[in-house]
């Protein structure tokens, strides 16, 4: 077992796709452990999405609640085939067990060769006009009150816009594969300009990544999807 306050061997690929970013200490613990460059206290996530915004990146917040949400809404039909069209019904569990590979295969394969914001935007239709998933419906995200108003935003739709539907795809499939754990893991944010996208873990100086989140990031260079871990020490 490591000796507490041991640094942590990441292996060699996350560690080459990792960067520093200086901010100022506050000396205060928790969520105002740094000043914006505002002068405000501030979190090291809105440390990370400062520095890309003045690099001319548009910043989406990107984690597990977001993928798990597009995740559910790609294979709707699949997934909730009782809660469509069916307002007020009663709640009915995601039924995962009853999809067969096939089906989930059939409907990456039609997701990869659609227009993907039409395709979403599609699927919230459907799903506003049946019932309550809780998966779409339950939890604040990015201040809005769930996550289908999250996907109406003009950040999430860009988004749609821009990211390449086979990299929409992997993520679904790599989902599918592990899906007892997919997706924790995910990155922080997505960041794009007009040349690249880029998935983004967030960590300050000495925070070790969890496994899961190793493990994505081992999968997204694997398939060639931009990546990186930003740390921010104090200046």
């Amino acid at each position: 077992m490591p000796s507490i306050g041991a640094k942590q061997v990441l292996p060699e690929k996350i560690t080459k796709n990792t960067i520093t970013i200086t901010a100022q200490n506050t000396g205060e613990l928790g969520k105002n452990y740094f000043y914006c460059s505002n002068g405000n206290k501030c979190s090291t996530e809105q440390i990370v999405r400062e520095y890309y915004k003045n690099n001319g990146y548009q910043v989406m917040r990107a984690e597990y609640s977001f993928w798990k949400g597009m995740f559910v809404l790609s294979f709707l039909d699949e997934l909730y085939p009782h809660t469509l069209n069916t307002p007020n019904s009663p709640f009915f569990d995601m039924e995962f067990s009853n999809v067969s590979k096939d089906e989930f295969n059939n409907k990456i394969r039609s997701i990869r060769k659609s227009n993907l914001r039409n395709f979403i935007n599609v699927q919230l239709i459907k799903h506003e006009q049946g019932s309550y998933i809780r998966w779409l419906d339950e939890w604040e995200i990015e201040g809005f009150k769930n996550p289908t108003e999250y996907f109406k935003s003009p950040i999430v739709q860009e988004f749609l816009a821009k990211i390449d539907n086979k990299n929409f795809c992997k993520i679904l499939q790599h989902t599918i594969d592990d899906y007892d754990r997919n997706p924790v893991g995910t990155p922080d944010y997505i960041v794009w300009n007009n040349k690249q996208m880029i998935f983004v873990e967030v960590k300050r100086k000495t925070e070790t990544l969890k496994p899961e989140q190793i493990e994505w990031g081992e999968f997204l260079i694997k398939n060639k999807i931009p990546y990186k871990v930003v740390r921010v020490v104090d200046k």
